[in-house]
């Protein structure tokens, strides 16, 4: 962590900002494994709910790019069959050329693999991002805006992650209220989404340009 004073820039830790707080070390550490011990124990029920509720493999298996691309590079290592070496050795040259050209090679690679339904959100949120980042002429402003709207949209994600958990957590419970025959299939509901969507983007574009300095 660093922090700014009197125009300067220094280092500090948690250790640090504990001892001002009046904490101690062995306090610190002490919930801090409890907060592993906790993460982990959340995590893995999650998994085990999203798993028993909708599943990671067949047709109607919750989307995990991510997770299905670090899975087929680990899967022929752990089993003994023939890494597609060559495939690699493509991704790197790949990469190396794009840095040499100025693109990030992440960013490039999260598009290669995701799909395009998933993607199609990116283009939208890098549009955004790139609006409220150039609508002032005071650099600093622009900065301020961006990284407004980085706070407010990872808060967005964590809130539809939530969600998302909960959802399954009821339909894991007996509970289903989702109107697959009824509502969600119609044109309706399709107009609904796309109006809901914009409101969220009118919302979140009015949030962040109010900031002024």
């Amino acid at each position: 962590m660093y922090c700014t004073f009197n125009g300067g820039r220094f280092h500090i830790t948690d250790l640090k900002i504990g001892y001002w707080l009046g904490s101690t070390p062995a306090v610190q550490q002490g919930w801090k494994f409890l907060g592993t011990l906790v993460s982990a124990l959340t995590v893995g029920g999650v998994l085990i709910i999203l798993n028993k509720t909708y599943g990671f493999v067949g047709d109607n298996a919750l989307v995990a790019p991510q997770a299905n691309a670090m899975a087929a590079v680990i899967d022929p290592l752990m089993s003994g069959t023939g890494a597609p070496w060559w495939l690699y050795a493509v991704g790197a040259v790949i990469a190396l050329i794009l840095n040499f050209c100025k693109i990030p090679a992440l960013a490039f690679a999260l598009g290669m693999f995701i799909p395009f339904q998933l993607n199609i959100p990116l283009v939208v949120g890098g549009f955004i991002n790139w609006y409220v980042g150039s609508r002032s002429i005071d650099p600093a402003v622009n900065t301020a805006r961006v990284e407004h709207g980085t706070l407010l949209a990872s808060g967005f994600i964590a809130g539809g992650a939530l969600m998302g958990v909960v959802s399954a957590a009821l339909r894991f419970a007996g509970l289903d209220l989702f109107m697959a025959d009824s509502w969600t299939g119609s044109h309706m509901a399709e107009w609904l989404s796309l109006i809901m969507y914009a409101v969220l983007i009118w919302y979140f574009v009015r949030s962040v340009m109010k900031r002024k300095n």
